[in-house]
């Protein structure tokens, strides 16, 4: 690129701003690429319109006059207010400008330049201006793929005020909430701030069932249960019995509270698990078959999230030609932990009949879920392996 020079060392402007903004680093630490970017097109000479760099200098005054002198000798040089944009947002003191007058030429120049939104949204953020720093944090997360502004998003629901924007800012078209909802790991941002707007998103749309699914195992995966389970029947967008899917008719959703089997794949589990029409059934029913090799246990399972108090569980099984050794067995576990609360009489073949399967539980206090779940009634029928089919269907819990 001709008439750059290159072998200057990086210009004092930029090196004052990258010192004042590292000194402002709780604002935004993402705004120290403005800085660092300058410092490399002006090195490398990168950027088509930066034919100059400014001495160096220890004066911030004459940085500024410098910056102002190339300024009208290019009037339409956007590069040298971006490099007074990033002076006149530090602290007072460190540059003679009019922050105002400098932002407000430097968005007429390059209103579309990714390092000048950062600046705005940097000062936007320190003003507390939260509608137009979270307008200008969204467009980075979005058009620019900018990840810290995702997460700087993200972690303004953590405080009413700037919270109150994201969700005002939430419309049917808005693209950015895939991506502020993927940072809110990254930025820590508890789940209790972040579900209004997990709930409003939900309500416009915005959330694909995937990545709302992939939510709720997170929060299951951290014990979040309640939260967890808010998140489900919204995404459900209706009530839910206590057990989910209890009749079978429904694929199962993964990730959710619907029925979980173990992650294996069928040619090397001991069954291979179907939902057809069955006769006696009411409709489709779970149908098992076990083809002699070792069994991962639990066959199938469903975590619950239960009031402390007392239910009833019912379900209906029938079986034929299975050889379950001691028999398989509901049972109901308090999470977190193994601590078993109940659990069903053992259940063998029933040359194709059907029968009722009832017990009583109490749920305790202690028990932040519980998980159901269908297994053998010895550890070592699973190691042997089953063989037969067994089918079931309407598993229900009701409070007694």
């Amino acid at each position: 690129m001709t008439g750059v020079r290159t072998q200057k060392p990086l210009p004092t402007p930029v090196r004052l701003a990258l010192v004042a903004l590292t000194a402002a680093i709780s604002v935004w630490l993402a705004i120290i690429a403005v800085p660092r970017n300058l410092d490399k097109a002006c090195e490398a000479a990168e950027w088509p319109n930066l034919t100059t760099c400014i001495p160096p200098s220890t004066d911030p005054a004459q940085q500024v006059l410098a910056l102002r002198e190339r300024a009208a000798r290019n009037p339409g040089d956007a590069t040298s207010y971006l490099a007074l944009a990033v002076l006149a947002v530090q602290p007072a003191g460190i540059a003679p400008l009019n922050a105002d007058a400098v932002l407000a030429t430097a968005s007429q120049l390059a209103g579309e330049n990714p390092m000048l939104r950062r600046v705005l949204a940097s000062r936007a953020l320190e003003l507390g201006q939260w509608p137009q720093a979270v307008a200008l944090l969204a467009r980075l997360a979005h058009d620019d793929r900018d990840p810290v502004a995702a997460q700087r998003l993200a972690s303004l629901l953590t405080q009413t005020e700037s919270r109150d924007a994201v969700l005002q800012a939430l419309k049917p078209d808005s693209q950015w909430v895939t991506t502020v909802m993927a940072a809110l790991p990254a930025a820590k941002v508890p789940i209790a701030d972040a579900l209004p707007f997990l709930s409003k998103a939900l309500a416009l749309g915005l959330i694909p069932s995937e990545q709302g699914l992939a939510m709720v195992s997170q929060l299951k995966a951290a014990g979040q249960w309640l939260a967890a389970q808010a998140l489900w029947l919204r995404l459900l967008g209706q009530p839910a019995p206590l057990i989910y899917n209890g009749g079978f008719e429904q694929g199962f959703l993964r990730g959710g509270f619907d029925w979980e089997l173990p992650e294996l794949p069928e040619s090397r589990g001991g069954v291979s698990v179907r939902q057809p029409v069955v006769e006696g059934a009411n409709g489709r029913a779970l149908a098992l078959a076990f083809n002699g090799r070792p069994l991962a246990t639990p066959v199938i399972s469903q975590t619950l999230v239960l009031f402390p108090g007392n239910y009833q569980f019912s379900s209906r099984f029938s079986s034929r030609q299975l050889r379950a050794g001691g028999g398989l067995v509901w049972t109901l576990t308090c999470l977190p932990g193994t601590a078993e609360l109940a659990r069903s009489s053992a259940i063998t073949d029933t040359a194709n009949r059907w029968l009722d399967v009832s017990f009583a539980v109490e749920v305790p206090q202690a028990c932040g879920a519980v998980q159901l779940r269908l297994q053998t009634l010895l550890a070592s029928d699973a190691l042997s392996g089953l063989s037969g089919e067994a089918f079931v269907d309407d598993v229900q819990l009701r409070v007694r």
